[in-house]
Order: structure tokens, then C-alpha cells, then sequence
């Protein structure tokens, strides 16, 4: 009898267990199952590459081994090989036209760039520039004798060359430049500049073409005044250039004649087009279309034509070679041109090079910078694109990352997240911070508030002086959607957010005392009067905020978190870096000692080896990010005992 019974236990104990395995299997692939911030955090995407002239090998910049450095990549396949082994974060990656040397930005504390070459075969380094100037954007001249770069120090910007033999540098024109291009034939340099002496409402861009040889500059896009013209791509013949303009109100994509001045759009569109490329046979030119928060590739004739759409997988494929945006990324045409090498990335991969041919077949993988226990795609959710109306009836579009598993009977627990840059956008891209909290049963909510991009000029400049209030009441009232939806539990409300998003975080919870029980600003601005003698920041508070403190005290008072702090009710930590000059450690100190003296509960830490934004962090760094935003969400959202010490003794 005893020996019947003890049978049956081990049987009725088997099967408890094969039921736990099989609970624990369906959490995993039907359920939720909480991911580890280690790897979340090791996950560092490409984002900046560019092929070899022969076109046999990619050349990136990855953090995957826990520092930037250049490696490259058989484009067939095989392991990549590490190029630099440097300190500090490095951008800009361009391969000289001889295949000998790969130029790349070299950022200093405090966020100077010089310009520095390495070989590509033995990994020998030249220092082109070491100045105290910020140095970016290095493009070779198409002899690989000289590199152009933008150079800015005191207030002074200018476009200048060196020449690689002596390492002599000229300047070329005095002029705040970007996106400098070499024409093919060598004989000019196509760049974008603000003419503008006025221009807060930063809605103007022009494109310049400027002698080799030096000069005056020939303005390329007259009449287009208050609009943007960007992006430029040389044709091979070096006749034409193609580049993205927003005279429409949308981003579009045009051709200049160099000679005449003649102009003619190749879309016609009401999304946004932009980051044309010209094929090195002319008769074609691919482009990124943002639509609905994907990005994908396309190709269009020349000459004009129907488009064909080329990436086959959502996500954001391309993107802007522009630090200051949440969709950096980019594109190159193959030597041959029935190829394209793109940046791709969707909310289960962070950003790696793939390879698509223009006869429809599927695109292949190069790299995967995905950790090994990463790389299931099903443990990651993919939003809902969600519309709804503001409190003035103006249409706002956000993405909704909805936690596996039973919604709570009071709806679930829920996280605002705003954008990171001033005219940046939620994409349906690899964030590490969405997946990770919403993994953890968070509704993470995601609104594309007014001010961002992706919608046209008229919407990203209809924040212009009202930052931190009609964006902020744009995401009060999507949450309030969700709230009445029954899926989010207005009680347990978070709020994040990094640089201009660190900034909106501050400017939330002052509008509303009580609607969030925790929040985390990232390197944002908390006193708007001090931000606008930042001179990194004198333009983003002139836009966002008004012309000045003395001419708007009102609006620079009611959105400055230092103003409140007597009322302040929302627990938050601050995570900042060493030497930011857009963000200082002076603007936490500002707010330390008010809420030090008044009894104000917050905690901070400051990454003294970083100095850019998240995206570049250290994935130790990143991590112990996650893991404080972690410990306060779960304290002051869902009840449980958590410690939360960061820097402060207590």
C-alpha cells in the first residue's frame, strides 16, 4: 500500500513538473518573459558604414565589444575584423576611393571631433587634425590626396582641406557647413548651409556648390526660402545633384542641374522622402520613404518614373546620416550597382547591415550584432499604430508596445516614453529601453507628439515656442485614451525620456502633479534660463521655448523643472554624462540643492567616461541604467520593496 502511494506522488510530481517546463515554455513564446538588462544593454547596433571602392568590404563602426571601433566585413560573408583599437567613440566612417585608408571622426571629451586615418590593411593610424576645434564630416577628394572636413571653434565655422601628403590645412570657405559631397570629378564641393542670419524657427536650408579651388559659394536652391534643401548626392557625370527638399510641406526628392539651376522633383508626395543616392551608372537614384513610422527603401529612374519599393521587411531600413535623430542609419549603392548595402532595424533587431538586389529577391543579413540570447525574434513585441485627436483636434499618430499575458482587471501598468531628439520621431525601430520594460509587463506608450518629424513641416514647426506644453498636452491626452480604453491603470503611470525627451519628462510632471508616480529624465534641460548661454543649446531653447528669457519670462519660468521643486511630487532619478555640453552637470546641481534643502526625494548618477547620448554608452553603463529605471518603476509603480541607491548617501 505505502509502496502505491509513493508511486503515484512521483507520478502526480512528474507531471507537475512536465506542466511547470511546459508553463515556463508557453511564457517564454506565448507569455511574457522578462529579458536581462545585461544583454539588452550589449545589444549596440550599426549605424555608420560605407563600402570599399572595389566593393568586396564593408567598413563600420560598432560598439559590440564594449568600445567604438572601426571593423570590417566581407560583403560575401565570413567573420569581421576589427580595424581600430582605440580609445573614445568614433564617427563618420569613409573609405578613401584608392582603398587605402579609412577616415573617420575621433571624438574627444567634451565632444571635439578630429580627424583621423587608419589602413585598412594594417591598422596604422594618422592624426589628420589635433586641435581644440570640433572637426566632423571628413570627405575624400576623389585622388585620395585630400580630405574636406567642417571645422568649428569660438563661434567661427568653416569648410577647410587637408592635404594628406603634408597634412597642411587650407580653408576653403568660412561658412557653417554640413553634408559636405566631392563632386566625382573633383572639381567642386556640394554642402548645406542656413543663409539666414535670423532663423529660430529652423525651418530654412539651402544647398551651395563651391569650387574645389576655393571661392565664393554659388547658392544651388534659390527661392526656396523658409524650406529645407538637404541630403545632396552627386550624379557620376558631377552635372546634377539630387537631394531632398521640403518646398511642398513634405519632404520630397529633386534633381538640380549644376549649369542651369533647373529643377525637377522626382516625388510628389505627402510622407517624407529624403537621403537620395545616385547608382554609378546614373540611370537610377534610391531613397528612403518614411511613412507610418516605417522607413523603407526605394528606387526611382532618373529620369523620372514609376518607384519600386526594395527592402521586403518592416522596420526602419536607411535612415539619416545625422547624429541628432532618432533613425540614424544610411545606404550605398554597390560598385556595380545591382546591389544595396542598408542599415536595417525593427523592434526584435537592433541595426545591422543587410544587402538587397533590385530583382526582388530577398534581402540578405551581413552582420548581427544581436547577442546570441537575443536572437529569437518572438520574445519581442511589435507595436500598434495608434491615431487619435489632441485638445485642439489636431490629429496625433504614437506606437503602442503591449505586454504579453493577461491584462490586469484594472488595466496594465503603463510608461510614457518621449522622443529623444528636437525633431526626431518614435520609428518602429530596436529600442532597448522599450522592450525591455515592456517585456516586464509595461504598456509602453510611444506618441509621436507634435514637433517630431515624419509628418510634414507644418507639424514639426507647430511646436515652435510651445515645448514642453502642447507636446506634452498632446501625450497627456493619448494616454487618457488608453486609460479609458481600459488598458493601462491610470494609477500606476511612469514617464521617460532622454535630451529634448529628459527635458519633456521635467516639463510633465510640472504640469501635472499627480498623473505619474515615477519618472527618469536622461541629460535633459531642468532650467530653460540657464540652457540658452549653453551655446550648444542657445538654438533649442530659442525654438522650443521662446526668443529669450528677458523677452519671454513666462513660458522660460512655467517650463523649468527648478522653478517647482516646492511641488514637485513624482520620485525621479536623473542619469547624465561627464562632459555634455548640451546638457551640464550644472543643470542637475541647479536642482539638487533646491530639492536637497526642501526634502525632495530623487537620485542621480553621472557616467563620468561618456559624453554623447545613449545610443553611444558603454553597455555597462546602459545597463546600470535599466537596472536603477527598473528598481523605480517597480517601487513606485507596482508596490514591490525595492532599493533604489544610485549617488546619493542616505
Amino acid at each position: 500500500m505505502m509502496r502505491s502511494y509513493f508511486t503515484r506522488l512521483l507520478i502526480v510530481a512528474g507531471f507537475f513538473l512536465l506542466l511547470l517546463g511546459a508553463g515556463v515554455l508557453m511564457t517564454q513564446e506565448g507569455g511574457r518573459a522578462p529579458l536581462n538588462p545585461e544583454p539588452v544593454a550589449a545589444a549596440s547596433g550599426i549605424y555608420d558604414f560605407c563600402m570599399s571602392p572595389d566593393g568586396r568590404s564593408i567598413a563600420f563602426i560598432s560598439g559590440q565589444t564594449g568600445s567604438s571601433e572601426i571593423w570590417t566585413a566581407n560583403v560575401a560573408g565570413g567573420q569581421p575584423r576589427k580595424v581600430t583599437d582605440t580609445a573614445g567613440i568614433k564617427k563618420h566612417v569613409r573609405w578613401s576611393n584608392d582603398g587605402k585608408w579609412i577616415a573617420y571622426v575621433a571624438v574627444q571629451p567634451g565632444k571635439a571631433g578630429d580627424i583621423r586615418l587608419v589602413n585598412a590593411a594594417d591598422g596604422n593610424e594618422i592624426a589628420v587634425t589635433k586641435t581644440l576645434a570640433d572637426e566632423r564630416e571628413p570627405v575624400w577628394s576623389p585622388d585620395s590626396r585630400s580630405i574636406a572636413f567642417t571645422e568649428r571653434i569660438a563661434g567661427r565655422n568653416r569648410i577647410a582641406i587637408a592635404d594628406l601628403e603634408t597634412l597642411e590645412v587650407r580653408t576653403l570657405v568660412e561658412i557653417s557647413a554640413s553634408s559636405l559631397q566631392w563632386s566625382p570629378d573633383g572639381k567642386a564641393i556640394v554642402f548645406v548651409s542656413d543663409p539666414l542670419l535670423s532663423d529660430d524657427k529652423r525651418d530654412n536650408d539651402d544647398l551651395f556648390l563651391i569650387s574645389a579651388e576655393g571661392g565664393p559659394p554659388k547658392l544651388l536652391t534659390p527661392g526656396t526660402q523658409r524650406y529645407r534643401d538637404y541630403s545632396p548626392s552627386w550624379s557620376p557625370d558631377s552635372r546634377s545633384i539630387a537631394y531632398a527638399s521640403e518646398s511642398s510641406g513634405f519632404s520630397n526628392i529633386y534633381v538640380v542641374d549644376t549649369q542651369s539651376g533647373s529643377r525637377r522633383r522626382l516625388t510628389n508626395e505627402n510622407v517624407e522622402s529624403f537621403a537620395p543616392k545616385w547608382s554609378p551608372n546614373g540611370q537610377s537614384i534610391a531613397y528612403v520613404r518614411n511613412e507610418d513610422a516605417q522607413f523603407h527603401l526605394w528606387v526611382t529612374p532618373a529620369e523620372g518614373g514609376v518607384p519600386a519599393k526594395i527592402s521586403d521587411r518592416d522596420g526602419v531600413n536607411g535612415g539619416l546620416e545625422d547624429e541628432d535623430t532618432n533613425f540614424r542609419g544610411g545606404l550605398q549603392w554597390t560598385v556595380e550597382g545591382d546591389r544595396i548595402a542598408f542599415t536595417h532595424s525593427d523592434p526584435g533587431r537592433t541595426s545591422d547591415l543587410w544587402m538587397a538586389r533590385l530583382d526582388g529577391t530577398r534581402a540578405l543579413q551581413v552582420t548581427n550584432s544581436m547577442p546570441p540570447e537575443l536572437r529569437r525574434e518572438t520574445r519581442f513585441v511589435s507595436p500598434d499604430f495608434l491615431t487619435y485627436r489632441s485638445f485642439d483636434s489636431q490629429e496625433v499618430s504614437a506606437l503602442v508596445y503591449k505586454p504579453r499575458g493577461v491584462k490586469p482587471r484594472t488595466g496594465h501598468p503603463a510608461l510614457l516614453v518621449f522622443r529623444d531628439a528636437l525633431e526626431g520621431q518614435h520609428a518602429k525601430n530596436w529600442d532597448p529601453f522599450i522592450q525591455f520594460f515592456v517585456s516586464d509587463g509595461y504598456v509602453v506608450f510611444a506618441p509621436n507628439v507634435r514637433g517630431s518629424s515624419g509628418r510634414g513641416k507644418e507639424y514639426r514647426q507647430m511646436v515652435f515656442e510651445h515645448g514642453g506644453d502642447y507636446d506634452v498636452r498632446d501625450a497627456f491626452i493619448g494616454l487618457d485614451r488608453l486609460s479609458s480604453e481600459g488598458l493601462i491603470d491610470a494609477e500606476r503611470v511612469g514617464v521617460f525620456g532622454a535630451g529634448t525627451g529628459g527635458f519633456l519628462v521635467t516639463a510633465a510632471i510640472v504640469k501635472d502633479e499627480t498623473r505619474f508616480k515615477a519618472a527618469v529624465c536622461l541629460y535633459g534641460i531642468v532650467d530653460a534660463v540657464t540652457a540658452v548661454s549653453y551655446p550648444e543649446m542657445a538654438g533649442w531653447a530659442r525654438y522650443m521655448i521662446g526668443s529669450s528669457p528677458m523677452t519671454a519670462p513666462l513660458p522660460y519660468f512655467e517650463r523649468s523643472l527648478v522653478n517647482f521643486v516646492d511641488k514637485l511630487r513624482t520620485p525621479i532619478i536623473f542619469l547624465y554624462t561627464g562632459s555634455d555640453a548640451s546638457a551640464p552637470f550644472q543643470q542637475l546641481q541647479q536642482f539638487a540643492v533646491q530639492a536637497e534643502v526642501k526634502g525632495k526625494w530623487f537620485d542621480y548618477r553621472v557616467f563620468e567616461n561618456e559624453s554623447e547620448g545613449w545610443r553611444y554608452w558603454r553597455p555597462n553603463n546602459l545597463r546600470l541604467s535599466l537596472e536603477a529605471m527598473d528598481a523605480l518603476f517597480e517601487k513606485h509603480l507596482l508596490g514591490r520593496d525595492r532599493e533604489i541607491r544610485l549617488s546619493r548617501n542616505r
